[in-house]
């Protein structure tokens, strides 16, 4: 009977549990289908932008801790409210970026520099950050100033970047990629390569972060451009969108209020950091030391006493000494400074620099190489009646004016000295030069600069060209007289005008 009891129960449990276990089981794939499909439909409807950026290029964009960090980031996060948008910046390996946003997985690129390869995939916004691409070099090195030294010199730099791109345009540099920018660094400090090229922006930054020392800058860099947020091309809306932001964080001055925060900790952001570390770990090693004295004998506190002074006192003085030695150095980089103070370019000592080396390069190619002097017309009267911080305002919009006609890496704008520039063109004809100085005859004109002391009521250029192959008969000096009596024979001919010099042919 107890057997018949049991088996009989285990019938009732089979008819009724066992369906009741289906329909639960039923129930819940519903539901977990029915949250699916939820979660769904709230991806489909959520706005969110997707941006982004190079994660190796601190203090720009960098990842800390899985969160996007840096001047960029902080740029859209703004920009998402002037644009009423949500925007989500994810900081990854670069060459992903780029594939995700053409791939429709991603809205945009942060800080990418146009070039004709990228203009075919991408359509770009309004100018974002200024990028000064510069050669980093070791202390001491006196052969490395200009982009033409590093012929034959091995140059770091990073895979797929803009740096790699501009140094594919010289001949002879032999490019090294290198894995990160402080393993870089530290291939530069021990001599395993000869130059670093990189945004002045993320090597001063790196530098101050890894700690890296004996490593210095080349003020004058070798290009100067604005990087930009890239979409896919076609995707005007997003641009247009994007634009108008940008465009409302520059009148409003948010743009310069960021710029002005992330300038400071360009350098100073981990110092400060590795100060306070150090102070943490001095405190817990003094701890430690009390503690130990408390153990020892007090002949042996003694004797640590007095070398713990001693040690204080020796690292005072290699303090004190290492302090007169970066004084030291800060005043010979002032004195060799090269760029001119008020208008930003090159001044005469780089200029007669360069033009020593572009002079060897093109006599030893057989190159012609030519120099433009310009001077801006009626410059004393402009000072007289304006005033000089008004003629200070004309020095810069002329060199910007010059400087912004330059195309070519090889090209240059120096102050040459009050309101004369020169411009020194690396392989290039009489012809060349003289388009080139046409049009900035004409470009500086059309900046309609009043000046009631001239003829022409506004603020014009005269120009002197001189064009030659160097050889043995002439040296730079004759180029330079040859453009300067050019300038003045244009002065002489009304002003306003190019003329090109006759001086370098009677003298083949």
């Amino acid at each position: 009977m107890g057997k018949s009891n049991i088996m009989k129960k285990q019938k009732i449990f089979s008819f009724f549990y066992i369906p009741l276990a289906l329909v639960i089981l039923l129930l819940f794939s519903y539901l977990s289908v029915s949250s699916s499909n939820l979660n769904k439909d709230s991806a489909s409807t959520d706005n969110t932008l997707i941006f982004l950026g190079n994660k190796n290029i601190a203090p720009i964009i960098f990842e800390e801790k899985g969160v996007a960090k840096g001047v960029v980031v902080d740029i859209v996060r703004e920009l998402g409210k002037k644009i009423d948008s949500k925007i989500q910046v994810e900081a990854i390996e670069w060459e992903e970026a780029q594939k995700k946003v053409l791939a429709g997985d991603a809205d945009a690129l942060l800080q990418i520099n146009p070039n004709p390869g990228r203009e075919l995939l991408y359509d770009f916004s309004y100018e974002l950050l200024k990028s000064e691409f510069s050669i980093f070099i070791k202390n001491g090195n006196t052969n490395i100033n200009t982009v033409y030294d590093l012929k034959n010199k091995k140059t770091g730099v990073e895979s797929g970047g803009y740096p790699y791109q501009l140094l594919s345009n010289y001949e002879g540099i032999n490019i090294v990629i290198i894995p990160d920018w402080k393993a870089g660094f530290y291939m530069l400090q021990s001599g395993g390569i000869d130059a670093i090229v990189v945004d002045r922006w993320i090597g001063e930054y790196e530098l101050a972060r890894s700690r890296v020392d004996g490593i210095q800058i080349i003020e004058c860099p070798i290009e100067i451009s604005y990087s930009r947020i890239a979409v896919k091309k076609g995707n005007s809306e997003l641009l247009n969108l994007i634009n108008s932001g940008l465009k409302a964080m520059n009148d409003d001055g948010t743009m310069a209020d960021i710029l002005s925060n992330w300038r400071g900790k360009r350098v100073v952001y981990f110092t400060e950091e590795y100060v306070n570390r150090t102070i943490f770990y001095f405190f817990i090693t003094i701890l430690a030391v009390i503690l130990l004295f408390t153990i020892l004998v007090i002949n042996r506190v003694k004797r640590l006493n007095t070398k713990l002074e001693q040690e204080v006192k020796k690292r005072t003085r290699e303090l004190n000494d290492t302090n007169k030695k970066l004084q030291k150095a800060n005043e010979q980089l002032k004195k060799f400074s090269m760029v001119d103070g008020l208008t930003n370019i090159p001044n005469r000592r780089y200029f007669d620099r360069a033009l020593q080396k572009t002079w060897n390069i093109s006599k030893r190619e057989k190159m012609p190489l030519a120099l433009i002097m310009l001077d801006i017309d009626y410059f004393k009267n402009y000072n007289d009646t304006y005033g000089h911080l008004a003629g200070d305002q004309s020095l810069i919009k002329v060199a910007n004016v010059i400087k912004n006609n330059l195309k070519r890496p090889g090209d240059f704008v120096a102050r040459f000295g009050g309101e004369e520039f020169v411009v020194l063109l690396f392989n290039t004809t009489e012809e060349g030069a003289l388009a080139i100085a046409e049009n900035l005859r004409s470009e500086v004109e059309n900046l309609a600069i009043k000046n009631e002391g001239s003829m022409q009521k506004v603020i014009t250029i005269s120009l002197g060209i001189s064009v030659t192959i160097p050889g043995n008969i002439l040296n730079p000096e004759n180029l330079i007289e040859a453009a300067d009596q050019a300038m003045y024979q244009a002065k002489k001919e009304g002003r306003n005008r190019v003329v090109v010099s006759s001086l370098i042919r009677n003298k083949k």
